[in-house]
C-alpha cells in the first residue's frame, strides 16, 4: 500500500447462548511473550462465562468494585440485548464504522496466522448485466499475496516447488480466487456461488480443498453493518477455499473492509479475465 496509513482490524466470533453472572476469581495467565512459559499471576480477575467454552475477563483493579468494571458493563449490555433485541434477527452483523458504501462490497475474514504470508491485497467487484427477472450477478475476485500451504510442507520445500510451478504456468505467485454474488429484485434471497472454491467444513490446516464442483449450489448470506450491501465471507483454508460461515472459531481473524479509507487492501473493478491478462506465463498447458 506504499506509504498509505492503514488499520488492521481483528475479529474473534462466537455464539452467545447464555452468560453467567460476573464473578471474582484467582487466575494465572500466559503472557504474550516469546518465552511461552512466562506467566502472570496468580491474581484476581473479573470474569463472566458464555456457554461452556468462552470466558471474557479483565484483571481486577485495586479500590474498584466489580460492578463498576468494563466486564460488568459488557455483561449488562449482552443480557439486555438477549432480553430485548435492538435489531431483528436477520443475519446482519451490527458493527459501527466511520463510513459506509452504497454499492455491493463484501467484508472478508481470514485467519490472522495465515494472513502473515497469504494476506489479501486487492478486492475487485464487477456487476454483470441484469437478467429478465431483475436479478443480476456480481463477480468478486480476491487477490492474495501468496498461497503458502500449511500441511506437509517439509520445511517449505514443497511450497518453493509450488511457487516455481505457478511462476512458470501462471506468471505469478499471487493467488486469485473468484466467486459470485446473486442479487435478486427482492434483495432478501441474495446468495453466494463458490464454484470450485467452497471450503465446506474444512479448516485452516487443510490444503487443496475445491468444493462445490459445477453446477455449484447457491449459499446463504450474512450481512455486515445493518444493511444488505456488505455480504460476509470467510477464507477458511490455506489454499483460500471460502464459505459463508467460519470453520476456525478459535483463531483470530483479520477483518478486511475494502471501502474504508484506511483499509489494508485495494478496492477495484477489474474482471477476472482482466486481472489474468496482467500476468505472462513462461510456459503454457496448451
Amino acid at each position: 500500500m506504499g506509504n498509505k496509513p492503514v488499520e488492521l482490524r481483528f475479529m474473534l466470533g462466537f455464539d452467545i447462548s447464555r452468560v453467567s453472572e460476573p464473578r471474582i476469581e484467582s487466575y494465572t495467565a500466559r503472557e504474550n511473550h516469546p518465552d511461552t512459559e512466562k506467566r502472570e499471576g496468580p491474581k484476581e480477575r473479573w470474569v463472566f462465562q458464555s456457554g461452556d467454552d468462552y470466558w471474557i475477563w479483565e484483571w481486577a483493579k485495586e479500590r474498584e468494585e466489580i460492578g463498576s468494571s468494563n466486564i460488568y458493563r459488557l455483561y449488562k449490555l449482552i443480557t439486555e440485548e438477549m432480553l430485548h433485541p435492538s435489531i431483528k434477527s436477520d443475519n446482519i452483523f451490527d458493527v459501527e464504522l466511520e463510513n459506509s458504501a452504497d454499492t455491493i462490497i463484501p467484508v472478508i475474514y481470514q485467519p490472522a496466522v495465515d494472513s502473515l504470508d497469504n494476506f489479501v491485497r486487492e478486492v475487485h467487484c464487477v456487476p454483470k448485466p441484469e437478467e429478465a427477472d431483475g436479478s443480476y450477478e456480481i463477480e468478486v475476485s480476491i487477490i492474495f499475496n501468496n498461497e503458502q500451504l500449511r500441511k506437509h510442507t517439509y520445511g517449505g520445500i514443497l511450497n518453493k516447488i509450488y511457487e516455481i510451478f505457478r511462476r512458470l504456468f501462471y506468471g505469478r505467485t499471487l493467488d486469485i480466487e473468484t466467486f459470485n454474488i446473486i442479487i435478486r429484485k427482492d434483495i432478501i434471497n441474495n446468495t453466494f456461488i463458490f464454484e470450485n472454491i467452497y471450503s465446506n467444513e474444512h479448516q485452516l490446516e487443510d490444503d487443496s480443498i475445491h468444493g462445490d464442483r459445477p453446477p455449484a449450489p447457491e449459499r446463504s448470506i450474512k450481512y455486515y453493518f445493518i444493511n444488505r450491501n456488505h455480504p460476509v465471507i470467510f477464507i477458511n483454508t490455506s489454499n483460500h477455499a471460502m464459505a459463508e460461515h467460519d470453520t476456525n472459531h478459535r483463531i483470530w481473524k483479520w477483518e478486511y473492509v475494502p471501502w474504508i479509507n484506511i483499509a489494508p487492501v485495494k478496492l477495484g473493478n477489474k474482471t477476472r479475465k482482466d486481472i489474468e491478462k496482467e500476468f505472462k506465463p513462461i510456459l503454457k498447458f496448451w
